[in-house]
């Protein structure tokens, strides 16, 4: 498995869409961006092979192919139960992953990280290096949700409320919050913000702190009042603290 042959694959599947289209643009950038952040965690871990990098390349740039649509509806927090099968279908029941490589020596790990990206935990009985594959994906997949929201034009920003009880229950306990609690706006600034914890690497926090994504969220909002704003530069405080704690930095 080859960088090159990957990309080259992927661009011309991804041709028959309409890049015109701010659904499909986010889509692209976004596995192009997962793909970035995989190679570059799986390098600095220093465990893999270049062909090993490449398939971290691969399941990174194809994680989210099955949701590629000619009527695109997409959204950061959305939770497509079937986006596993459908990406399923098109590498594997349909070939496209024979396109890139005729051996099918890492499927299996494939599937896995396919599967494992969007949930917690990891599954059972599984090699440190499959491991450490499934949570390259999952922390590259929730890192590039940050940049999503500060870019993504069809997110409301417009902050009216506070989170709901449950939701601001769940972040505090340091929990990533499912899309599916979401009932506003402002909760869904907190399950974005919450993907942060499932992070498995230093250097996933490193990114989050380097490309400042925390302070541009804040920025990109607006309040409908100065209290409900205080109450969200106070949660942005809290968080950049918790993310220097994370990297190891000095009196954090």
């Amino acid at each position: 498995m080859k960088s090159s042959r990957i990309m080259k694959i992927f661009e011309q599947y991804v041709r028959k869409y309409d890049m015109n289209n701010i659904n499909i643009k986010a889509k692209y950038f976004h596995s192009l961006k997962v793909m970035e952040i995989s190679k570059d965690l799986a390098s600095g871990l220093g465990i893999f092979s270049e062909e090993e990098i490449a398939v971290c390349e691969f399941i990174g740039l194809f994680h989210e192919i099955g949701n590629f649509s000619k009527t695109p509806n997409y959204h950061i927090d959305e939770d497509n139960e079937d986006s596993y099968e459908k990406t399923i279908d098109i590498l594997f029941n349909k070939g496209l992953i024979r396109e890139i490589s005729k051996d099918n020596k890492y499927d299996s790990i494939i599937k896995m990280a396919l599967f494992a990206y969007d949930k917690n935990g990891f599954p059972s009985d599984i090699d440190e290096k499959t491991k450490h594959i499934c949570a390259i994906i999952k922390d590259a997949h929730n890192l590039d949700s940050f940049r999503l929201f500060v870019n993504y034009p069809y997110v409301d920003t417009r902050i009216n409320t506070y989170p709901n009880n449950l939701v601001y229950e769940e972040f505090k306990k340091f929990k990533t919050i499912s899309p599916k609690m979401s009932e506003n706006s402002s909760d869904t600034v907190l399950v974005v913000l919450s993907k942060m914890y499932s992070f498995n690497y230093r250097y996933s926090y490193y990114l989050l702190k380097q490309n400042n994504y925390i302070d541009k969220m804040l920025d990109s909002l607006t309040f409908k009042d100065e209290e409900i704003e205080n109450f969200y530069k106070q949660v942005m405080l809290v968080l950049n603290n918790y993310i220097d704690k994370r990297i190891g930095v000095v009196n954090a």
